[in-house]
């Protein structure tokens, strides 16, 4: 489910409570509106070169399932969603935060041990993937971050974190990277 928060403060809801435009990938996301990305070296060959897009929206809240893989002969290949446990990123432009940063300013839940450092931690390394993928070099962005999923548990939590940070982005921006684009930023962190 997907709600919007736009500068404009413009909303669709739905039945369920949360406002359900047409999402192009399978993370839930809630939506309402530091480091230097220079810095941030490349693992993966992700340069996409557009204009650097507007943010659409003032904060973005999105949701990243627990994942299990190792499935009978499929090894890591093969996995699946867990219902109903998860990471929840929210991410917001934040005029204190340096133009073209992010920064990290809450991580709550099973995640309290996990890094700030945005260069340290899956959701700021993905974040700054899609930041530097959309040329973002005018805003800042914070993310807070809650850990619905146990570190070491084998549910995928820190892809969760990756995930939900990437869609975050991306979203904010107005969804101007396809989802290959998100798998490749997730696979920076």
């Amino acid at each position: 489910a997907i709600t919007y928060q736009s500068p404009m403060k413009l909303n669709f809801i739905t039945s369920n409570g949360f406002s359900n435009p047409p999402s192009l990938y399978p993370i839930n996301t809630h939506f309402s509106f530091g480091f230097n990305l220079s810095s941030v070296s490349s693992k993966t060959q992700t340069h996409i070169t557009i204009p650097e897009p507007e943010p659409v929206f003032t904060s973005v809240k999105s949701f990243a399932p627990a994942t299990v893989a190792n499935l009978g002969p499929g090894f890591d290949f093969l996995g699946c969603a867990v219902d109903g446990i998860g990471d929840f990123v929210t991410l917001r432009v934040d005029p204190n935060v340096k133009a073209g940063e992010v920064s990290i300013s809450d991580i709550s839940g099973a995640g309290n041990r996990l890094s700030k450092d945005p260069l340290s931690n899956c959701a700021g390394i993905a974040a700054i993937s899609v930041m530097k993928m959309l040329n973002i070099q005018s805003v800042g962005l914070s993310i807070s971050l809650e850990k619905g999923l146990p570190l070491g548990s084998g549910l995928g939590s820190s892809a969760a974190s990756a995930a939900a940070a990437a869609v975050a982005v991306n979203e904010i921006f107005g969804r101007k990277l396809s989802v290959d684009d998100l798998v490749l930023a997730g696979l920076e962190s």
